[in-house]
């Protein structure tokens, strides 16, 4: 279904209806750019959108929308964006956390949008650390968005130079290895340097009602900018000159189309494979993503604050030392629990009676081509595996629990593309989007930037670069 086409042709096609994809389109829009943006779906928001399941609106991706920097921060990646993209920050009607935790056997750290508070408990826990922990969060400070940091340097090595205790250094890695990480067990030092950044020192928050308003919000600034919407039309081609120049796209529904500069936010090898082997060698070198998650949606029938759950995310380990990697029984050990009622102000939303938890998973376990009655069946174990994990901690909560849906790699690349259902795509990321094609360049996961507010700013960083 194409929803808008306008009649001069785009000179610029952005492929992918994202954050990414909706950040770049606008950008180049307000850069005086002719834009068409093609998403597969018949929604926008890609990952990060949203369903109705037995009448109820749920979130597809969202968890927390990680860099909400106050509105006096300017150079805060969240406000630099807005001002890009010429929208107000009232527009998005973000809301804050109330709090969120960082829970294991050995004690506990509460998150609230205030890093000083949040330091003061990390001084009680591990006192001797503390002087190094004080290093380490001023090196993260000066890497964040703008330093860079030598490919691939371990963000374990990065960690064990300054903190001793393996407790503090499991207490860091869980939170930004959970919402960033694309490896088994260790990241470069500066995706995590970024990611610290927008977990612990500008917090977490949320679109007010979820991803439906902030999307409707994005698209409404896309029409005024006449960006061409095509809904429900994939990109099936990049389209390239015998001498290797771009030279259009072709699509499921309308066929060729003449541009002269892509934006593609599908990731790398997802992009490569639209074009000719050997054509794109930088992408078809970037490996598969390995990380891939298991999700149950669970309704209750009041908001978990009545259970005694009070956290907007909680970042739960069973054991003692984190590990993260894909098991088996991974859904076991270490648990994400988002409860969208206990964000400020979304106590009354439609979503505060949702609780979604979330675990590493292994690929191999969701081929749903196999054997779809082993695959639905496998769906609903796990989901209750997860749930009576959840029980050992927070009974009350487990037990008024009805499962909703569950969230596979399967669906993830059903929905998405993304080879092996991936979140966080390749572990090799291509930081300045290059292609090795003029006029083509990559935005979104593969780019680096992660989480909500660093795919959108991915994909202005790629707009401005097309700009120039």
């Amino acid at each position: 279904m194409v929803m808008e086409q306008r009649k001069e042709s785009p000179e610029v096609a952005v492929i992918g209806g994202g954050p990414a994809g909706l950040a770049a389109a606008l950008r180049l829009a307000l850069c005086g750019k002719r834009v068409g943006l093609w998403e597969r779906h018949t929604r926008l928001g890609g990952m990060n959108s949203w369903y109705l399941r037995q009448g109820r609106v749920v979130d597809t991706g969202l968890h927390a929308l990680t860099n909400l920097a106050p509105p006096q921060e300017t150079a805060a990646p969240l406000n630099q964006l807005l001002r890009q993209l010429r929208i107000r920050r009232q527009e998005l009607n973000l809301t804050p956390q109330n709090r969120s935790r960082i829970r294991f056997p050995q004690g506990e750290v509460v998150l609230t949008n205030d890093f000083s508070a949040v330091e003061a408990q990390f001084r009680r826990l591990f006192p001797g650390d503390f002087p190094g922990f004080t290093t380490l969060v001023e090196e993260l400070r000066r890497r964040g968005y703008g330093g860079g940091a030598p490919q691939g340097e371990s963000a374990n090595a990065l960690l064990e130079k300054h903190l001793a205790s393996p407790a503090f250094r499991d207490m860091l890695r869980f939170p930004v290895f959970f919402y960033g990480c694309p490896s088994p067990e260790d990241m470069e030092a500066h995706a995590f340097a970024t990611m610290f950044r927008s977990i612990f020192l500008e917090g977490l928050g949320r679109p007010a009602g979820g991803m439906r308003p902030f999307l409707e919000t994005l698209e409404s600034h896309l029409r005024r900018e006449e960006v061409a919407l095509h809904l429900g039309d994939a990109v099936e081609e990049i389209l390239l000159s015998p001498e290797g120049r771009l030279r259009g796209i072709r699509t499921r529904q309308a066929g060729e189309i003449p541009v002269s500069q892509v934006v593609s936010t599908i990731g790398a090898r997802e992009t490569a494979a639209l074009c000719p082997p050997g054509v794109l060698p930088r992408l078809e070198e970037c490996p598969a993503g390995e990380i891939c998650f298991l999700e149950a949606i669970f309704t209750l029938p009041k908001p978990p604050a009545h259970y005694g759950f009070q956290d907007a995310v909680l970042f739960l380990c069973r054991t003692p030392e984190f590990a993260f990697a894909p098991t088996d029984r991974g859904e076991e050990q270490a648990l994400l629990v988002c409860a969208p009622g206990n964000y400020q102000g979304e106590e009354e939303s439609s979503e505060a009676t949702l609780l979604r938890i979330s675990a590493m998973t292994r690929k191999e376990l969701w081929d749903k081509a196999q054997d779809p009655q082993k695959y639905e069946h496998r769906k609903r174990q796990a989901a209750e595996s997860l749930r009576q994990a959840l029980e050992q901690d927070f009974p009350a909560l487990a037990q008024a629990a009805t499962l909703l849906d569950v969230f596979t790699p399967h669906t993830v690349q059903a929905f998405t593309g993304h080879v092996h259902g991936a979140i966080y795509g390749s572990p090799k990321k291509l930081s300045q989007g290059e292609t090795g094609i003029p006029g083509l360049l990559l935005a979104g996961t593969d780019q680096g930037l992660l989480g909500i507010v660093g795919a959108l700013l991915s994909g202005v960083l790629a707009a401005n670069a097309l700009a120039r």
